[in-house]
């Protein structure tokens, strides 16, 4: 996998991440519970393609992953968010970067579990294939 391929899906993740919510205001949440009342089938298409996206991106990083290796990526990410805190980089007591952090380390774990199989592909030489249960 090239690093364009890399940078897509990461983005993509980034973009099904920030899209479901965020602090902002504009997301699928906010549109979903908006006082408008009004487009309630558009609204139902967004949320299904939102699921299914979730489903396959969810699925792929916990096969891709599993327990330990999700844990041990939240705790990297995590330890790293905590390091900035402590140098000053970012400021404890603001609200605006809990709900940033959050969704950044969803993002990250997610783009990691869905390149992870490429990247193993690349060091080791071995393939990871998905097999149907019996």
């Amino acid at each position: 996998m090239k690093w364009l391929g890399i940078v897509t899906r990461t983005l993509s993740c980034f973009l099904l991440v920030f899209a479901t919510w965020n602090p902002e205001g504009y997301s699928y949440i906010d549109w979903l519970f908006s006082a408008d009342g009004s487009y309630w089938s558009a609204k139902a298409v967004a949320g299904t393609f939102l699921v299914g996206a979730y489903i396959i991106y969810l699925r792929v990083t916990w096969l891709a992953l599993g327990v330990l290796g999700t844990a041990a990526l939240w705790a990297v990410v995590l330890t790293a968010y905590l390091a900035m805190r402590r140098l000053g980089l970012v400021d404890p007591d603001a609200p605006f970067w809990s709900g940033y952090v959050i969704l950044v380390v969803s993002a990250l774990t997610l783009s990691v579990g869905i390149c992870w199989a490429h990247v193993k592909r690349r060091i080791t030489g071995q393939s990871q294939v998905l097999s149907p249960p019996p």
